[in-house]
């Protein structure tokens, strides 16, 4: 059925909520797993959002974003490791939904699993919501779990 999933993850708790459905459904079809970490600098005035100047230089900001992907990846290999799943890696720079997708293609990947905020209203229209996006413009079936539902 799935012979390859995408789990992009941003390392938030929101992705991590995503991880042990994407991990089961990977088990259950023999799937290799892919996981996804997309660095997004927002530049405004050759700054990231939120910096001053002086704090820190853009290479700095890039490095940390990097590390903390590869924390969040490391996290999910070692879950993934349970299930005695292949899993495949990778760290994109750019934009979220257009890495993601590009990386579907790219890939070959049959099915995408990803945490959502679940927000609503004008919470989503102003933040904008990266699943949101994926899921109207992927190729492929999207399962999207929303934190909400976890914390029974």
């Amino acid at each position: 059925m799935y012979d390859s999933i995408l789990v992009p993850t941003d390392g938030s708790e929101q992705a991590f909520a995503a991880v042990e459905e994407a991990l089961e459904l990977a088990a259950l079809c023999d799937a290799t797993v892919h996981i996804l970490y997309v660095v997004e600098p927002i530049p405004l005035g050759g700054f990231a959002a939120g910096m001053e100047p002086s704090q820190k230089s853009w290479g700095e900001v890039i490095d940390e974003q990097k590390a903390e992907g590869a924390e969040a990846i490391s996290t999910i290999t070692t879950q993934a490791a349970d299930y005695d799943l292949i899993v495949q890696e990778a760290i994109r720079h750019g934009k979220p939904t257009e890495s993601i997708l590009e990386y579907v293609e790219e890939a070959d990947i049959d099915a995408i699993a990803m945490g959502t905020h679940g927000r609503s209203g004008a919470d989503r229209f102003i933040i904008g919501s990266v699943a949101e996006k994926v899921v109207r413009q992927s190729p492929v079936p999207v399962l999207t779990v929303r934190i909400a539902e976890i914390e029974r």
